[in-house]
């Protein structure tokens, strides 16, 4: 049987500052840093087959993390970045409410309706997203494999 382990990165200085990622990266934040390493120790009996990770600095760094210096092959795949958001990235939510309230607006409360002039919509970015995790179950049919975007 396979288990798959999904992790999210840890805190990052933008998420403080209440900026959006999107494709765009920003350092964990040393409380990130300590709840990836806090989820690494939980896991620490786990024998993982693979770990998989979106490119991004801040989930590489969260999973390398978790991993705690265990020997696994260790894949990055650009199918696990985050949704991308186009001219939003890097802006705070105010600096987006005050240009694009309704797109804003759609984004968090009615994502099936968000579709941006860059970047990609919710249907664009799942489809992505589950390429990747169909490909992954092809290549793993048993053990333990970590996942982190």
């Amino acid at each position: 049987m396979l288990t798959l382990y999904i992790a999210r990165h840890g805190q990052t200085e933008w998420n403080i500052e209440k900026r959006m990622q999107g494709w765009e990266d920003s350092n964990l934040t040393a409380l990130g840093l300590a709840n990836a390493n806090a989820l690494g120790e939980r896991l620490k009996d786990v024998q993982f087959q693979a770990a998989y990770s979106s490119p991004s600095g801040r989930a590489v760094d969260s999973a390398r993390a978790m991993l705690q210096n265990r020997s696994v092959p260790f894949i990055t795949d650009d199918r696990l970045k985050e949704i991308s958001i186009g001219r939003w990235e890097g802006k705070t939510y105010d600096e987006i409410k005050q240009s694009d309230p309704d797109l804003l607006e759609a984004y968090f409360n009615a994502p099936e309706t968000y579709m941006p002039d860059e970047g990609e919509s919710f249907y664009d970015f799942e489809r992505r997203v589950s390429r990747a995790y169909e490909s992954i179950l092809r290549r793993h049919r048993e053990g333990n494999v970590l996942i982190v975007s």
